[in-house]
């Protein structure tokens, strides 16, 4: 049996707690995981794992064990990549996962133009808005939105996307332009129904108002809140991502430009490893080339964004403006 198939198949279960979890990340059945881990147990003559009924956890050896397989690992991985990267081209199927709303409108239309270029590629799209497990289920890159990246995998910024109060012509003409943010308290809300939007900060000159909206959608769709928006329903709190083609459009209408209402990051994270292979490199440059290289700058709505020191608290320090190097 392949000692290193086995270092890896040990390592898995150890980091996912369990031989289903790791056989599922490496595509394999658990009963040959199991047999991996006995291999190597045959073969060092001493136990790994304690495995009860609830969990497997690493013997004191199998911590030991696990830290000099991960280097060893490692290793192997970075001399294979370095030796084949030269010739390497993109094949194989990038899965990829992204929030419903952003991955239809910007994540798809990348697919045929990658797929025409790279006749050896395969792409998995999956589309959902809950939290994906990258290593779990086998991701190699998911698309984030956010404040900020908090995660324990690589990650970088592409790119940003305020957020802002919109309107249709229609709705305000019937109902007149709000002109501050107390103003929405006579206003119909369309609110999305999860997080932290019970209330609506504003922020300018370092001052934050909060503005608890009467509320006559609840939706945890935002495609929702902008069909009902479009209609002439209220007032919604988007993301320019969502809304930039309304907006440029002039079938949504920005209200309160002069006040921030806050902004959401959009992320790329892919496991954690030194040398990605080709198919994930090409796929984050598509991005890059459709979100432009500034990953503060807002590419989906061209209005100027509201300035630091008017905003304070929401701009990311002038450190941060450097864009990290694409995975290599």
């Amino acid at each position: 049996m392949d000692t290193l198939a086995s270092m890896r198949a040990f390592v898995r279960v150890v980091d996912l707690s369990g031989f289903a979890a790791a056989a599922r990340s490496l595509g394999i059945s658990p009963a040959m995981v199991t047999k991996h881990v006995a291999h190597l147990e045959q073969r060092l003559r001493v136990s790994l794992l304690t495995r009860t009924t609830r969990r497997v956890a690493p013997t004191e050896a199998g911590l030991r064990y696990h830290a000099q397989c991960v280097e060893v690992l490692r290793a192997v991985d970075e001399a294979e990549s370095a030796a084949g990267r030269e010739a390497e081209a993109p094949g194989g199927t990038l899965r990829v996962t992204a929030p419903s709303e952003l991955g239809d409108r910007h994540v798809a239309p990348l697919v045929a133009p990658l797929l025409a270029a790279w006749p050896g590629l395969s792409i998995d799209l999956q589309f959902t808005n809950r939290i994906v497990d990258l290593v779990e289920e086998g991701i190699d890159v998911a698309i984030r939105v956010a404040p900020r990246l908090d995660t324990a995998l690589s990650g970088r910024r592409l790119a940003t996307s305020r957020l802002l109060p919109v309107a249709s012509p229609d709705y305000l003409r019937r109902h007149g332009r709000p002109r501050r943010p107390q103003d929405l308290r006579r206003h119909v809300a369309l609110r999305f129904a999860l997080g932290g939007f019970r209330t609506w900060p504003f922020v300018r000159g370092g001052a934050t108002l909060r503005v608890e909206p009467d509320v006559r959608l609840l939706s945890i769709s935002s495609e929702a809140l902008r069909r009902a928006a479009l209609d002439g329903a209220g007032v919604a709190l988007l993301p320019t991502f969502l809304a930039g083609d309304d907006l440029k459009g002039g079938t949504l209408v920005p209200l309160l430009t002069d006040w921030h209402a806050g902004e959401l990051g959009i992320h790329a994270v892919y496991p954690q490893r030194r040398f990605h292979p080709a198919r994930l490199r090409v796929f984050i440059d598509a991005l890059l080339a459709r979100f432009g290289d500034d990953p503060l700058a807002d590419p989906f709505w061209s209005a100027p964004r509201v300035s630091r020191a008017r905003a304070r608290g929401y701009a990311p320090a002038p450190a941060t403006r450097r864009r990290p190097a694409a995975p290599r």
